[in-house]
Order: structure tokens, then sequence, then C-alpha cells
């Protein structure tokens, strides 16, 4: 399935690769299956029905005519180096970073625009392009000490600002804790700190900065991420199809607050290994001096009152 891998071209491409429209049929081909992310193709985009009667070869065929005069892909469909190196962390289980929301059905819309794998070393996004035409462009985000400029760039945010000396309040899964944040509501949240822990003057402090600045909340960025380290994906039906099966693997979804340097992280991780069943906790952390991806790769662990 992964043949292109080992297969080599020497010949630099014509097109830049920035330039180049991919459709979701070419990802679905060159990735041997769904992205990670499954941002071009997952379960609510994947035409099951075709790929069962036709299986992928007009989807290869059509790319090849489309996408061989780049020079990135060959006349049967087999991808350049530089495109190999920028697919490969695509489809591998690593932490997938993701802007905007995932759709919970078909008639939901999906408002991700970037879904970023960083996978041993390698990190790459998909991107989904504008315009009324599903296309989508592949981007490298270079070596480890780039990644978080790379990502920032690709999703449009800031650097954290660091007031913060890094500390995390742990919250339960209430949305009572959000409102309290949104209105400086300081007699919630000194309890909320008095019975789960945590640094009340940080929290108190930026929940009178929030309430009192529009331009705070106008700023917030939503984020989720998902970390497959472990996980065995699924190959069984002849393409890949990514699952959230090892026990380490965990999800959430944070909101950040680049001028504060505030994350606010909804946490969901397995019960048990192999259960359907989540632990939900909130985690609020303080970033400090670290990175916007240093915040959204940490994983809060389950407190004890949550069990």
């Amino acid at each position: 399935m992964f043949e292109f891998l080992t297969r080599r071209h020497a010949a630099p491409a014509e097109t830049p690769l920035s330039e180049v429209r991919f459709t979701r049929e070419d990802l679905f081909v060159l990735l041997g299956g769904s992205d990670t992310g499954m941002l071009a193709n997952g379960e609510y985009t994947i035409d099951f029905d075709q790929i069962e009667r036709y299986g992928n070869d007009p989807w290869r065929h059509d790319m090849a005519a489309r996408l061989s005069p780049t020079g990135l892909v060959d006349a049967e469909g087999s991808p350049s180096d530089e495109l190999a190196a920028a697919l490969y962390p695509l489809n591998k289980p690593g932490i997938v970073v993701e802007d905007g929301s995932f759709p919970q059905s078909v008639r939901e819309r999906d408002e991700r625009t970037v879904s970023a794998v960083f996978f041993e070393g390698s990190a790459s996004a998909i991107r989904r392009l504008p315009g009324r035409r599903v296309g989508f462009s592949v981007t490298p985000l270079g070596g480890e000490g780039v990644w978080d400029a790379a990502f920032r760039s690709l999703v449009g945010c800031p650097p954290l600002a660091s007031p913060w000396e890094g500390q995390v309040v742990e919250t339960p899964p209430d949305p009572k804790v959000g409102s309290a944040l949104r209105r400086g509501d300081e007699a919630f949240l000194r309890g909320l700190c008095a019975r789960y822990g945590g640094d009340e003057k940080a929290l108190c402090a930026f929940a009178v900065n929030l309430f009192s600045d529009s331009a705070i909340s106008r700023g917030m960025r939503t984020f989720l991420i998902a970390d497959y380290r472990g996980c065995l994906f699924e190959e069984s039906l002849g393409f890949v199809i990514p699952q959230a099966n090892s026990s380490s693997f965990w999800a959430k979804s944070a909101r950040v607050f680049p001028s504060e340097g505030v994350v606010l992280n909804a946490m969901k991780v397995p019960f048990d290994p192999g259960s359907d069943e989540i632990i939900e906790y909130g985690a609020i952390e303080f970033n400090g001096d670290g990175t916007l991806l240093d915040a959204l790769f940490r994983f809060h662990a389950v407190p004890d009152w949550a069990r």
C-alpha cells in the first residue's frame, strides 16, 4: 500500500508544491486512505460505494492525468520525492492539531481549515483551499524548531503572550466554569479553586481581564488535538482508516487566548482501554513562556476526583 515511499524520482517538480490543488480523491490515492485528521477523507466524505464498485484506479488515473504535468507525480500517479516526504506523516498515528470544530454528522458543516500531523520528527499539514470547488493543499512544516511558527502562519494565530508562571487549574466539565470566566465571577472561581485546587489569583486575574476587555474574547482561537501515538490504524478494507485504539489515546479541544497566554482545555480520555466510556474534565493552563504547540501537545492527566 505504501510503495510510493520507496519509489524515487530525482527530477525536481515543475510546479511548486504550494501551488498544487489536490482533490479528496487525489489525497485518498496518494495516502492509501484517510488522512489521520480525516479533513480530506473521513467517514462523512469517503465514497465507499465508489470504492467497492470500481476500486480507486479511476481516481488514480484521473490524478495522474491532471498532476503529472506538475512533476509532482509520474504518469502512473506515484509521487516525487518532495511530495512523498510531505505526505509521509499525514496518514500516520501521530499527534493531530486542527483549527475549528469537527462535524458530528453528515449534515454538520466542517469548520476546520487546517489539519496538521506531527509524527516522529516529521510534520505536514493539509489545508482546505477557498472557493466553490473543494480542494486542498499539502504543506510540510519543516524541522521541529520551526513547527510552531509554521503552524501558526497556516492558521493565522499570533504567538502566546507569557504574563503567567505556568499554573494549571483543573475543573469539572461544567459550562458554569466558562460562564463564570466570561462574567468575571471571582467568588465562583475562588470556590472552584478551593474545591479542586489551583491558583485562584491567576484565575481571577484572567477572568477580570476577559470580562473587561472584549478584544481578548475576539482574539480567541479554537483547536482540536488528538494523540494517536500507539494506535493501530485499520487497513483490512484495503485502505487506511484511523483508529483511536490505544490505551494512551487522548483528545481535547482547546480555546486559546493568545494575548493572555491562557488555554482552556476540555480533555477526553477513555475510561478503560477499549472502552467507549469517556472521562471528561477541564484544565485551564497559564502557559508561561511556552509556544502554542507546547500548550496544544500537553496532556493533562486525569484528576483523582474525575475517576
